[in-house]
């Protein structure tokens, strides 16, 4: 075998091994875009700033109970996981609810105002803890109907603003464009998500240790109406 064959084989297997280095590397740690944002938010934390903290986090690591991060290492990233958003879902489910609700009262308002005496002598008996007059008892009943469905339709609205507030927490802060201001419940789209663990350098009451933590971070890309709007990757979770 020449020279030349040799220092081929050689080289090839070189460029083998680099390339093979780069996706364990890529795969077991490094990070750019997430190290630069991690980095990003321990400082911003350190000093308490809440702009930039507001438009990179939906957590916080405050520095006098946690301390603050000197330094850190990207240890792994996982896989970018993705799911469907229910936003579009979800308000809808919310509107109906609202709708139902309104409906109802408006019946038991119409029932109110046909039956004020009988309802108000109920409720003087109800306070005193005495018995209904044999005559009104058919209206204590229907409104004893109404006010439990007036608290089952109140508890089904506020059910469904909590399911729509959190579904749709990460896109409001990840797509947020001052210059563009968009309604993201109005859009469809996923959200993605990542972990990523690093060994970090704690500084906490005139002392170091090292922590182990995994920090999620979730981004979503929303169909919207002039085309796709990829939202950034903001911090969600500190698991330490």
């Amino acid at each position: 075998m020449s020279w030349w064959n040799v220092s081929k084989a050689n080289i090839s297997l070189l460029v083998a091994l680099v390339l093979a280095l780069g996706g364990l590397l890529a795969a077991c740690g490094g990070g750019g875009e997430e190290q630069a944002l991690i980095s990003s938010f321990f400082r911003a934390s350190r000093f308490n700033d809440r702009t930039t903290l507001g438009g990179i986090s939906m957590v916080a690591f405050n520095p006098d109970t946690e301390g603050t991060v000197g330094s850190f290492d990207v240890e792994t990233i996982t896989e970018e996981q993705r799911r469907p958003l229910r936003m579009r879902e979800m308000a809808a489910a919310l509107a109906q609810a609202q709708q139902e609700q309104r409906e109802f009262a408006a019946e038991m308002k119409a029932y109110q105002d046909g039956n004020l005496d009988a309802i108000a002598r109920v409720i003087e008996a109800e306070r005193g803890d005495e018995d209904v007059r044999s005559r009104d008892r058919d209206v204590q009943e229907e409104w004893t109907r109404f006010r439990q469905g007036s608290q089952d339709h109140s508890r089904a609205v506020a059910a469904a603003e909590t399911a729509l507030s959190d579904e749709s927490a990460v896109a409001s802060v990840s797509a947020y464009d001052p210059n563009e201001p968009i309604d993201v419940q109005a859009l469809e789209g996923e959200l993605l998500t990542k972990e990523v663990t690093i060994s970090a350098a704690v500084e906490r009451d005139g002392s170091e240790e090292d922590r182990t933590m995994v920090i999620t971070l979730q981004r979503v890309e929303l169909n919207g109406a002039s085309g796709m709007i990829e939202g950034r990757w903001i911090i969600t979770g500190i698991d330490s």
